[in-house]
């Protein structure tokens, strides 16, 4: 059977506790414009703060916000069922 996840709102003290405790290793933890988020195993309650809606966490989970390489964000969509970031590679040629 596979794991379902989820994307939730964490704050920087669960983030602080969990990471002292080594429960944090069951989730993908990001470091956003707005915040942290954890993509959490569904029902563990990792994070402390709103879960998002599929459309939110599609939004959320984007280069643009995220802090994060490209490798755990993509990790982090792949557990949500997303479908992965692609790295701009594509240089733009000018005159």
């Amino acid at each position: 059977m596979q794991t379902k996840y989820q994307a939730r709102w964490i704050s920087k003290e669960r983030l602080a506790s969990l990471r002292k405790s080594g429960q944090i290793g069951q989730g993908v933890t990001l470091d956003c414009l707005k915040g942290f988020l954890v993509v959490e195993p569904t029902g563990s309650n990792l994070g402390d703060g709103e879960i998002l809606d599929r459309t939110e966490a599609d939004y959320e989970l984007n280069p643009a916000w995220c802090l994060n390489p490209l490798t755990r964000l993509n990790e982090a969509r792949k557990r949500l069922g997303l479908m992965p970031e692609m790295a701009v590679t594509e240089t733009l040629e000018v005159g």
